[in-house]
């Protein structure tokens, strides 16, 4: 356990599902600069081999939310007992596994928004690239 790597071809997103969407095309946003926030939370199944990373982008501006978008995304992966770790007496699994869904969720969430923002008045806003292990640091 926990040697495990990273092998594309072992990796399966099965489900998008969106939980949430909102967006207030009644907000000005003409010259004014906005937020967005990030969140996640990662959940597995062992009996599945199954991660679901639920993803969470929310824009504010002015201190008043204007959009929030909340999607899982349910993965297969199938040498997932590769990375599991003990760390201080508990098994976790390894930043690896968990940052790479992270970053394929995230990404594809980009397009998923890029596409719903292009009938609001953010038409042509893209998310923009972050680092899978800075997400990772926010819970929703």
């Amino acid at each position: 356990m926990g040697s495990g790597e990273v092998v594309s071809e072992k990796i399966h997103l099965r489900r998008i599902t969106p939980q949430n969407q909102y967006f207030d095309n009644h907000c000005d946003l003409r010259d004014k600069d906005f937020e967005m926030h990030v969140a996640q939370t990662v959940q597995h199944s062992l009996e599945k081999k199954s991660f679901k990373i639920s993803l969470l982008v929310s824009f504010s501006c002015e201190e008043i939310r204007f959009a929030e978008y909340l999607y899982d995304f349910i993965f297969e992966v199938e040498n997932m007992l590769d990375f599991l770790v003990e760390v201080e007496h508990k098994k976790v699994f390894t930043k690896q596994i968990v940052g790479t869904l992270v970053g394929i969720s995230y990404s594809t969430l980009r397009g998923l928004i890029y596409g719903k923002m292009s009938e609001t008045n953010l038409n042509g806003f893209v998310l923009p690239v972050i680092n899978p292990n800075d997400i990772l640091k926010y819970k929703i």
